[in-house]
């Protein structure tokens, strides 16, 4: 698979394997090669595109979108605050499109991520990301976390769920100690009983991340930023 990235700074996937038709010309398949990467390629009319190869951030924003997806500021949230690494093992409840699944899937491998979800749907959207952009060490499990966690001596327990403090108790036995839990909620409200929840088994922090890009043409903030997404809890358990 390729990036192309046009001149305005938009982005397009593209397989290689067919010609690109856009409203500026046609790029043919024999320009989709490896020879051609970091090139520039042009269409008949001269619209010109860059053509690199796209990473884990690029396979997310162009993913099949069902319920509302994490972003990238909250996905690194996630990972920079718990440290997980190649290797770890990792469970996510609730994955919803399986965008932050693929995030952590990426991180982990060739370590296997489980990710349970209970509505059919939402798991086909998030295999069919899985299967088209090639993330092969990530699994769903048709099951409600609120009822028990099969997989024991966790990394990490990532949490997207509306009700996230009736995992706590299943989440204790299910991380090793020095493990993490995360809750990413829209409402504080729902944080707050979820940290009510962690007691004194766990050390946690609670945060909000907000972005906001620089023109660096003129070197001021741009009017437009990426504000209130949710809330992040992490917690790390330190008995049981």
């Amino acid at each position: 698979m390729y990036l192309l990235i046009d001149e305005k700074g938009r982005k397009y996937l593209v397989k290689g394997d067919k010609d690109m038709h856009t409203n500026y010309g046609v790029l043919t398949a024999d320009k989709f090669t490896e020879e051609n990467l970091g090139k520039i390629l042009e269409t008949h009319q001269g619209r010109k595109y860059n053509l690199i190869r796209p990473n884990i951030l690029d396979y997310m924003a162009k993913g099949k979108r069902g319920p509302q997806a994490m972003t990238p500021k909250d996905c690194a949230v996630i990972s920079g605050f718990t440290g997980i690494h190649s290797g770890s093992r990792v469970l996510e409840a609730g994955v919803g499109s399986g965008i932050l699944s693929m995030y952590l899937a990426n991180l982990i491998a060739p370590a296997t991520l489980t990710a349970y979800e209970i509505r059919e749907d939402f798991a086909e959207i998030a295999r069919g990301n899985y299967k088209k952009f090639g993330i092969e060490n990530a699994e769903i499990k048709m099951k409600d976390i609120y009822t028990g966690i099969d997989e024991k001596e966790l990394d990490l327990i990532s949490l997207d769920l509306p009700e996230p403090w009736l995992v706590v108790e299943h989440a204790k036995g299910a991380l090793k100690i020095g493990g993490y839990l995360t809750s990413y909620s829209p409402s504080i409200e729902q944080n707050k009983k979820f940290v009510d929840a962690l007691g004194d088994s766990f050390m946690h922090d609670t945060l909000e991340t907000i972005q906001r890009d620089w023109d660096m043409e003129v070197v001021r903030p741009f009017s437009r930023m990426i504000a209130h997404t949710g809330f992040i809890t992490v917690a790390r358990l330190m008995k049981r």
